[in-house]
């Protein structure tokens, strides 16, 4: 390309943009084309005003102008995007060798290519706000609650409305990059970490002591359960149920036992607790931010102190209020809707519970506390799982719900003599959890919360510091010991441990 002089810049727009073509070599461009951008532009700045504006006085502004009047309505898009170009390295030339002054632009954009890096720009600085903002709270919550950086940050986007993303995202991570191992056996061997004792069993005479005098003595015990059977041929050991040290009056009162919980992901264990109502009392208890409701009276998140010397074991809530797709009814107030056929937990003043499909099952007075979530996963001795895709197994979207997660879940069942089965497991599908309540006796089962920050029990009056009832848990005992944020199921020693003289 030959060597332009200053000199020889015209004063006005039409001679440069006509001169500046004669610069550009035909090598580069093609004969036919750089004759096409001769003609072209001829034909554009004839009798156009735009060609009799002074070079100097043109801005970014007046280009735009210009294209949108005289460019854009005559030639294709494609033809308009090489002309656009054109003109604007012609401004550039002109302004590098001392001409166009007024002409800033290094780059040109369109009206809307400007309006979309604006958006985008602003998008992206949306998004470095909310990202400290979500590292903040997520970090607070590594911190002050214990929670895996995972779980942290779910709960953080869950709880300022992207439940629709953390669902999808859970999906691809539980079906691609970590899925459940399948086959192989258990690298524990069942109620291998159980520190429990021997079973001690007092079973002529009823206790003289209440610890409450709304929840009465401690009762003769119920029979435990019959060993519960495995969905595969059984290693030693497994199914059998293990006394814990939780005693009242004399009697074991909470056994635990494990089993398997498929025939494919055989290197996992579901832990299966049965607890005694003739022995214990059972209450609920709000989180101090869970239920989602704020008028709720007394939201401590612990037990209430003079009961705490009673306190034997706490057991997970169910999912966030929004999520149960059910009601809440604490003492004698409705703070949401209790909605007929939804599974519900329901425990009374006198420390005994049920587990019913509300608006069919009969309700007592003297109401503690009603928590409704979902639908009875078991009814009639019968798992209600057909689908695991179902939306009342999970947290749903468009009608498609979590149950095919192979995740942390927990559930309560109610035996047929009135007794309690927790069920809590990692590596659990909604069938799978479903298959365990049946083996475990469950007549009605309800779903509790799912996920490793959230479906936990754990141990505590003789278990010093508390104990988690399935070992391979990542929370720890402090959960329901300290202020929780969630709703949980506190169970109480209804007498004293030893039998009284």
């Amino acid at each position: 390309m030959r060597k332009i002089k200053p000199s020889v810049l015209p004063r006005t727009v039409g001679p440069w943009f006509s001169y500046w073509i004669e610069y550009v070599s035909a090598e580069s461009l093609g004969v036919a084309r750089k004759e096409w951008f001769k003609s072209s532009v001829q034909s554009i700045l004839t009798g156009n005003s735009f060609a009799r504006r002074e070079l100097d006085s043109i801005q970014v502004a007046d280009l735009t102008e210009f294209l949108e009047t005289s460019v854009y309505k005559k030639f294709s898009r494609s033809e308009s995007a090489m002309l656009r170009a054109y003109f604007h390295t012609a401004l550039v030339a002109a302004r590098n060798l001392g001409g166009a002054k007024n002409y800033s632009a290094k780059e040109y954009f369109t009206n809307s290519q400007i309006i979309t890096r604006k958006l985008v720009f602003a998008g992206l600085a949306i998004f470095v706000v909310f990202a400290v903002f979500i590292s903040s709270l997520t970090l607070d919550r590594v911190v002050r609650k214990q929670e895996d950086l995972l779980t942290a940050s779910a709960t953080v986007l869950r709880d300022n409305g992207f439940g629709v993303a953390v669902a999808f995202a859970e999906d691809i991570y539980y079906t691609y990059l970590n899925p459940a191992k399948v086959g192989g056996e258990p690298t524990a061997d069942p109620n291998g970490d159980i520190m429990g004792a021997l079973p001690k069993l007092n079973i002529l005479t009823d206790a003289a002591v209440a610890n409450n005098s709304a929840w009465g003595v401690a009762r003769i015990p119920n029979k435990v359960p019959d060993r519960l059977s495995s969905p595969v041929v059984p290693v030693d050991g497994e199914g059998e149920w293990t006394a814990t040290k939780i005693q009242v009056n004399g009697n074991t009162a909470i056994w635990i036992a494990q089993i398997r919980p498929d025939d494919v992901h055989t290197s996992y264990w579901a832990t299966v607790t049965w607890f005694d109502p003739k022995l214990l009392a059972f209450a609920q208890v709000p989180g101090t931010k869970i239920p989602e409701f704020t008028d709720l009276p007394d939201r401590t998140g612990q037990v209430p102190s003079n009961l705490k010397p009673f306190y034997v074991a706490g057991l997970n809530g169910g999912f966030l209020m929004r999520d149960s797709r059910g009601g809440y009814q604490l003492g004698d107030k409705i703070y949401q809707r209790l909605v007929k056929g939804k599974a519900s937990l329901v425990t009374y003043n006198d420390g005994s519970f049920d587990v019913v499909k509300w608006g069919r099952d009969f309700v007592g007075g003297d109401i503690q506390s009603v928590r409704q979530n979902m639908e009875l996963i078991v009814d009639g001795g019968v798992s209600q799982v057909e689908s695991e895709d179902q939306s009342k197994w999970g947290w749903a979207w468009q009608g498609v719900g979590s149950g095919k997660n192979l995740v942390w879940r927990s559930a309560i069942g109610i035996r047929a003599d009135g007794s309690m089965v927790y069920v809590i497991g990692d590596a659990m599908s909604a069938k799978s959890l479903g298959d365990v309540l049946v083996r475990a006796g469950a007549r009605r089962a309800i779903l509790l919360d799912m996920n490793s920050a959230y479906a936990n029990g754990f141990l505590y009056g003789p278990y010093k510091g508390g104990r988690k009832i399935d070992p391979a848990s990542t929370r720890s005992p402090e959960r329901f010991w300290i202020p929780s944020e969630r709703d949980f199921i506190a169970v109480y020693a209804k007498s004293p441990a030893a039998k009284a003289d």
